[in-house]
């Protein structure tokens, strides 16, 4: 919307010795106007984020044929106002400087982090997907987790590229012509990027809280194997899948619908998180840090019992060396509770605002699968065999080139050494924690195949 006071003045532009303000780009394209005319122009065309297109602003010309000062505050919402005056408009140019340069620095390291995050993930899906032998029902639990972290951080690269695109096609990068009639020559946002915005921002929020329901899971998992093994073999695998998948879904639609409906003019939602709304997915995030926090001081309460345990014949046998080891398992204890913080999503509540952990797809990928014993163990077999395999097609067409029909007793020998032996499954049921595992072992049988206790 254009409109001009008096706008019957406009015709006599082409007056000798009649004063206009001639069209300005400003963020705004100001049309030209008559001395002492004021022009209201419609803010949706603002070249910014956080602009709520539903309203108006009105700017001056003077007498003198210049442009009155103007502010642009009318024209953003309230929470994106308040944070650029905190973090920008009210600071020196020394102090944006420095800010930006921040930012800019942070914005590295969150690429670099998402980068190692993005291939220590694929890298445990692969091997997580690949050995069959690992499927159990905590393994599932952990390959859901590292799906969920996948796809945020898929979410994140693809909403970080959208940002770029649309800052490199602002009036900051592009330069823009703004003509007398109030129309601007620049080239057009694709409408689809446009439209994807908010999908995306939904579809980043889904796997943000799937993340954290996963979390759950695994609390909920590790607890009931350590305190109540009687109630794991009836918590069914599809109760996770519902809490996992589904419930976060529920939320984050329904937080969608009201945001679509509350929010629509709002470009790509722009601050959506400091909206009283965020609190819809947001509120479910915190409960599960909690409850978390809870599982953990009852996982750390049991293991406390069972390494004092373990320890009082050794205490008890020799009473020199008592203090040493009432040490000893308060330090298992303290590691033990340091390697489930960031594994239940408990290091989240040191939040004090949304900020992305780039980081934490790598240092999951570690903890459940390059330092998880089980995995290692098993892929190491795996390595074997296929090296042993490799050798033996190798040996044989060697032979055969020869026209040899038997191997010798010599390369026989060789080859007996390629084929590892075979790992018999321990029996008893058993609790195992040092730095890099922290499970409960299952009473299973000898098998033929090596298979993971659950």
């Amino acid at each position: 919307m254009l409109s001009i006071e008096n706008k019957s003045l406009l015709t006599n532009n082409s007056i000798e010795n009649e004063l206009y303000c001639s069209a300005l780009f400003d963020n705004l394209c100001w049309p030209q106007t008559p001395a002492n005319h004021s022009v209201t122009i419609s803010c949706s065309t603002l070249a910014m984020q956080g602009v709520d297109s539903s309203k108006f602003i009105t700017r001056d010309c003077l007498s003198t044929g210049q442009w009155s000062p103007v502010s642009y505050q009318p024209c953003v919402y309230g929470d994106v106002w308040d944070l650029m005056m905190t973090f920008y408009i009210s600071r020196t140019p020394e102090q944006r400087k420095a800010y930006t340069d921040i930012l800019q620095a942070v914005r590295i390291i969150e690429f670099v982090g998402l980068s190692v995050s993005f291939i220590s993930v694929l890298v445990s899906l692969i091997i997580f997907f690949t050995l069959k032998s690992l499927y159990c029902s905590r393994t599932k639990i952990h390959i859901n987790l590292l799906s969920a972290i996948f796809i945020q951080i898929v979410a994140r690269i693809v909403n970080y590229g959208i940002q770029m695109k649309q800052s490199n096609s602002s009036s900051h990068v592009i330069p823009m012509i703004c003509h007398a009639d109030g129309s601007v020559s620049s080239p057009k946002i694709s409408s689809v990027l446009i439209n994807m915005c908010p999908l995306i921002v939904i579809f980043l929020q889904f796997s943000i809280s799937s993340m954290f329901m996963w979390m759950l899971c695994e609390g909920i998992h590790l607890n009931n194997v350590l305190t109540v093994s009687v109630f794991k073999n009836h918590f069914k695998s599809y109760y996770f899948y519902i809490l996992g998948w589904v419930l976060p879904l529920c939320i984050t639609l329904s937080w969608s619908i009201i945001m679509f409906i509350k929010e629509r003019d709002r470009k790509c939602w722009a601050n959506y998180n400091y909206l009283k709304y965020y609190w819809i997915i947001d509120g479910p995030r915190y409960a599960v840090m909690i409850i978390n926090f809870i599982f953990l001081l009852n996982i750390i309460r049991v293991l406390l019992i069972k390494i004092k345990e373990g320890s009082e014949k050794q205490i008890r046998s020799d009473k020199h060396h008592r203090t040493s080891m009432n040490t000893k398992f308060v330090k298992k204890a303290v590691k033990a509770a340091i390697f489930l913080l960031p594994l239940l999503g408990i290091t989240h509540m040191l939040e004090t605002f949304v900020s992305p952990v780039t980081f934490q797809g790598f240092f999951c990928s570690l903890l459940y699968c390059f330092l998880n014993t089980e995995v290692r163990e098993t892929l190491s077999r795996r390595l074997k065999t296929t090296q042993a395999w490799s050798r033996w097609k190798r040996l044989l067409g060697q032979q055969e080139r020869f026209g040899k029909n038997k191997l010798n007793s010599e390369d026989q020998t060789r080859l007996e050494l390629l084929i590892p032996l075979s790992i018999s499954e321990p029996k008893g049921s058993i609790i195992e924690m040092d730095d890099r595992r922290l499970t409960a072992e299952a009473d299973v049988t000898s098998q033929p195949t090596h298979k993971v206790s659950c």
